[in-house]
């Protein structure tokens, strides 16, 4: 193997894991599918509508008839970056960084005899985004970034007796990644270079959940969701190089990398308790295995070598609890409230730029108005708070030190829902 080989591919592990970070940070696990009132408390054990197909497809079984859910909306972001004086390079906060996404989410269940039901449901869990601009005083590490997933999952559920059901599913999910970030000349009156690359993959998983009534007015549910793994390549694409730098996109111009993205793999506990007729309490707690998203390999291939790194961004796995209520306060209302709290994956030194994973706290209520017997329409909004996301990074002379933290940091989510029955 060449010497000069050699170096190209030293040069392009060099620059790949320095951006690597910020490339893997697009990720976050999200409840807001279906309906979204409880801030998700409940999730595994409510089984009101075919949203269970997506939460524990056990309870598809307590559905007494065929029902079809859809659930349009949209994810409106505000996050704003305060830049600490300990940063090294010029420009500004970055403005809003969040970026509009639409959601929506689509549940179907057929009802194949008293005991068995099949489903499928269609929906978003994962990703998400950020856009600074070119000028924000990190745009040497990430200026924009977005992972956008979506997933079939049809499943199977049976009830096994009166007091317990069991449900699992397969999924089949696709995921597109996009990356962009300035390259620092490091010359006076030489604007900066970028960086950007863009992928597609698919990745399958699969669910398995049940459901337990130990008595009437108590529902307990436990799912299991395994990890879904996407593996990200591409062809870096180089702009704007400045003369000092030029030889960076002619060493790997032809080189490509690949990042292996994982949804975690998570264990859901809920139940739901009937304190009165027309009032109920419920609550979550669960695991995800954000450890595993943190440790993984780096592929670099050129036409004669291919080498794998194995990095480490050191993220631990966090927790899950919620706590929720339904009360209707008329035959056709129901009113529904919730809280939930999940820890932080990663710590202030080990943070991504462009998406701040701190703890995140979640508020959600929502009303749900029955038009007939066969009809159900609602509308339910749910406020995530990420937290302050304090960030403190150096990468190098030329992408400098960053630090600061987020003054806002919140996902506001609003969707409306529309339930049949045949």
């Amino acid at each position: 193997m060449s010497r000069t080989v050699c170096k190209t591919i030293a040069l392009a592990i060099a620059m790949f894991m320095t951006y690597v970070a910020s490339a893997r940070g697009a990720g976050l696990e999200l409840y807001e599918t279906g309906y979204l009132g409880t801030a998700s408390a409940g999730r595994a054990a409510l089984a009101s509508d075919a949203s269970t197909a997506g939460t524990n497809p056990a309870g598809m079984t307590l559905l007494d008839r065929t029902q079809l859910m859809t659930a349009p909306g949209a994810l409106l972001p505000s996050t704003n970056f305060d830049v600490a004086p300990q940063t090294t390079t010029s420009g500004g906060g970055g403005g809003n960084a969040g970026v509009f996404f639409p959601i929506g989410s689509f549940y179907y269940v057929n009802k194949v005899s008293e005991r068995l039901r099949f489903g499928v449901a269609v929906f978003s869990d994962y990703g998400l985004g950020g856009d600074y601009g070119k000028t924000w005083v990190g745009r040497y590490y990430a200026t924009e970034e977005s992972l956008i997933t979506g997933k079939v999952d049809p499943s199977i559920a049976y009830e096994v007796n009166d007091w317990l059901s069991v449900g699992t599913g397969v999924s089949f999910g696709v995921g597109r990644l996009t990356f962009q970030s300035k390259i620092n000349n490091a010359l006076p009156r030489v604007s900066d270079g970028g960086l950007s690359f863009e992928s597609w993959d698919e990745a399958f998983g699969a669910n398995v959940g049940i459901l337990l009534r130990p008595i009437a007015k108590l529902r307990i549910g436990l799912t299991y969701q395994s990890p879904e793994d996407y593996k990200f390549g591409f062809r870096p694409h180089i702009t704007g190089l400045g003369p000092g730098l030029g030889h960076l996109r002619r060493r790997i111009g032809g080189v490509k990398a690949n990042i292996p993205l994982t949804e975690p793999q998570q264990v859901m506990l809920s139940g739901v308790y009937e304190v009165l007729p027309k009032w109920s309490l419920m609550a979550d707690v669960g695991w995800q295995n954000w450890s595993a998203f943190g440790s993984f390999p780096v592929g670099i291939s050129s036409a004669k070598q291919t080498t794998t790194v194995d990095a480490n961004l050191h993220f631990s796995d966090t927790c899950h609890v919620a706590i929720g209520q339904q009360f209707r306060f008329d035959e056709k209302w129901l009113w529904s409230a919730g809280f939930a709290y999940d820890s932080s994956p990663v710590s202030k030194a080990n943070r991504s730029a462009v998406l701040p994973l701190d703890r995140q706290l979640r508020y959600g209520t929502g009303l749900q108005y029955d038009i007939n017997n066969s009809v159900t329409a609602g509308a339910s909004w749910e406020l995530m708070d990420a937290g302050p996301g304090p960030y403190s990074n150096r990468r190098g002379p030329l992408a400098g030190t960053l630090q600061g933290h987020y003054s806002t940091n919140w996902l506001n989510f609003v969707a409306l829902n529309i339930i049949w029955k045949f």
